[in-house]
């Protein structure tokens, strides 16, 4: 169950480890797959439609405080239990498959209008996803498919349609059809500086003949995806079924597994739905192989959540804005900056997350977060965690392994536990560890277990999903 809610969310919290263990393994995954899949759509801001002038008319409005507010939004999302973190996971990968930059497109509303797309269709039916992708004003500035006009046709969305959203690179296609392509896709037009609607400029459509894939007719922008899902089937399922399996279990992808579930993502009667393939996915054996669990390195964002997220702290009750506003400035410096890949093929992920500076950077974050931004309730919750997973023992060998088990996904080392628990004891005499006298209803409790906390996430194994 923990493995589960590691890869598909955040981290489980221990409600929902217990609440897990009462239903049957493949009726959580239906729950928590259907559950992300029938949330209501993202309610939208006041300021989701506002084009420049709307702005220039509320001067009182600051953008760059709207977006703060908006990235805290997607940071409480993934710190919520259930259906509601999975969807922003599902999220966070998407946007690191169709990556954009708000540092190019700037307009707010694009802002919303993309993560408002990452969301409806994060489980939905892939082949419009990628058709809605290219239009949405995001994409079309990022990738300058609005410069893309009838005799000057621009590449750069047509070249990343193929390698990187669908087929694979080199797969399939040739560089004729990536120009052929983008005659296709021209005439839609989008404005970051105006945040003005997109639309269709007829006159800059090449109404021309164009040939794909072998295929000559005057193909316009929903034929061209016509052609790509039927005529290069094999390439796509493949393609996007190896992105999905390299996310969620493991870089170096299982060609058996793979297949399996492109098989499943091109049958006729799922027609590119994204929901049967992570149900065949998280349902199966392979997922929970010994070999994969932990096998992952965490990405910033998964260490920063994950920390409190395994604690139990209340959604939108102890995540304030300071600590969330804290989130987004330690990931921005490690750079994982939420609506900002470093390039169009997005963070390259696992071992690209670690090097000697952000690992340390890691844990010095991660403390400061416990130390500094964990008021008292945050503390008592640490307790109460101790309290549930040891059934309110007072002993230490049997909490620090506990507790270490919960943060890590697997046992400490006799050597390694016995360290953790001296972390664990700090200053408190070990006579009355002896005598029994002391329990996690001390007082100085809640510092222990911050401690202890403190000193587990600094170890390899936290830093492993």
């Amino acid at each position: 169950i923990a493995h589960l809610y590691r890869r598909l969310g955040f981290g489980a919290t221990y409600n929902e480890i217990i609440a897990g263990l009462a239903t049957d393994p493949e009726d959580l995954v239906d729950q928590l797959i259907d559950g992300a899949f029938n949330l209501p759509n993202p309610a939208t801001p006041f300021w989701g439609d506002y084009t420049m002038q709307d702005f220039e008319d509320n001067p009182d409005l600051e953008v760059f405080q709207l977006k703060m507010e908006f990235r805290r939004r997607w940071l409480l999302e993934m710190t919520a239990e259930g259906p509601v973190a999975i969807r922003a996971k599902l999220a966070l990968f998407w946007s690191n498959h169709f990556v954009t930059a708000e540092n190019v497109y700037e307009c707010i509303n694009y802002m919303w209008k993309y993560y408002e797309l990452l969301n409806t269709h994060c489980l939905g039916n892939f082949k419009e996803f990628v058709e809605l992708m290219g239009i949405n004003p995001a994409m079309l500035v990022y990738l300058n498919g609005n410069l893309n006009v009838v005799n000057e046709p621009n590449e750069n969305y047509a070249r990343e349609l193929m390698e990187l959203f669908t087929m694979g690179e080199n797969n399939g296609y040739t560089q004729n059809d990536i120009a052929e392509v983008s005659r296709a896709l021209t005439g839609w037009q989008a404005h970051g500086y105006f945040c003005i609607p997109v639309s269709l400029d007829e006159n800059l459509y090449d109404n021309g003949s164009k040939t794909i894939f072998g295929q000559t007719g005057n193909w316009d922008y929903g034929q061209v995806h016509d052609l790509i899902f039927e005529q290069r089937t094999d390439e796509v399922a493949h393609h996007i079924c190896s992105e999905i399996y390299k996310f969620f279990v493991y870089p170096e992808i299982n060609e058996d597994i793979v297949n399996a579930l492109a098989e499943t993502f091109k049958a006729p009667a799922n027609n590119w739905n994204l929901v049967p393939v992570f149900k065949q996915l998280f349902k199966s054996e392979h997922f929970f192989d010994e070999v994969l669990i932990t096998g992952h390195i965490k990405s910033h964002v998964e260490v920063f959540i994950g920390t409190i997220k395994l604690i139990g702290l209340e959604h939108n009750t102890h995540y304030t804005d300071d600590l969330l506003d804290f989130f987004t400035y330690r990931l921005d410096s490690l750079g994982q900056h939420l609506f900002n890949p470093p390039d169009v093929a997005g963070w390259p992920g696992h071992r690209a997350w670690v090097n000697e500076n952000t690992l340390t950077s890691r844990w010095n974050f991660s403390g400061q977060q416990l130390y500094w931004y964990l008021d008292d309730p945050g503390r008592a919750q640490m307790v109460q965690l101790a309290l549930d997973l040891s059934n309110g023992s007072n002993n230490p060998e049997i909490i620090v392994g506990l507790v270490a088990n919960h943060f890590l996904g697997k046992d400490l080392s006799p050597a390694a536990l016995q360290t953790a628990i001296q972390y664990f004891k700090g200053d408190v005499p070990e006579n009355y560890f002896q005598d029994g006298s002391w329990s996690l209803y001390w007082d100085s409790a809640p510092w222990q277990m911050l401690t202890l906390i403190n000193h587990l996430v600094r170890l390899p194994e936290f830093h492993l999903v």
